[in-house]
């Protein structure tokens, strides 16, 4: 009795796994904390700066590739994916035309994509820019070639992502590539 009792448990568990697996997969399970959005954080101002979730995002300053300055500051009130990538990193690679479809579907709403180039890491800083125009990417390309946005982020995974809210609160790290589903959830989520 034992043993039969055991192995209905085990077969109910099993279908159960399966089942929310199943409807999981085609979307009839929704998981209620994932798809709420970040609350508005009053004072912002005031969170420490740092890396973590839930600190204001560290400024930095840093060219682009036109030679325009880009600091992080200046874009306090838009929403930002903030992506440390390499041209040689496959994962970078694999993640960049998520992020073109996605800052080109939400620009209008107030989305910016940082994505800065750890330019101390290329063997050629040629390499970005033709990086950039074989896949077509538009949005704003930071080169960090000193190093120092990427010390100061203390980026040791390429890439390495930062959803940061319009108060430049950091609300989501993610350490390598991001998919397209996690990414768009993400960027819906921020305030």
């Amino acid at each position: 009795m034992k043993k039969f009792l055991l192995v209905a448990g085990i077969i109910i568990l099993c279908l159960f796994i399966i089942d929310k697996t199943i409807l999981k997969e085609k979307g009839m399970v929704n998981n209620l904390e994932q798809s709420k959005k970040y609350e508005k954080i009053e004072n912002a101002d005031q969170l420490p700066v740092g890396l973590e979730e839930g600190n204001k995002a560290p400024d930095f300053e840093l060219l682009d590739l036109e030679g325009n300055t880009v600091k992080l500051s200046d874009y306090k009130g838009k929403t930002i994916l903030l992506n440390f990538w390499a041209t040689w990193c496959p994962p970078c690679m694999a993640e960049m035309p998520y992020m073109e479809k996605l800052y080109n579907k939400y620009k209008n709403e107030g989305f910016e994509i940082l994505a800065v180039n750890v330019t101390t890491s290329e063997k050629k800083r040629t390499n970005v820019d033709e990086f950039v125009k074989n896949n077509a990417l538009t949005f704003t390309i930071p080169l960090d070639e000193k190093g120092t946005a990427t010390h100061d982020y203390d980026i040791r995974v390429y890439p390495t992502s930062f959803f940061i809210d319009s108060d430049g609160v950091i609300r989501k790290k993610v350490l390598g590539a991001v998919n397209e589903e996690v990414m768009e959830h993400e960027i819906k989520r921020l305030p």
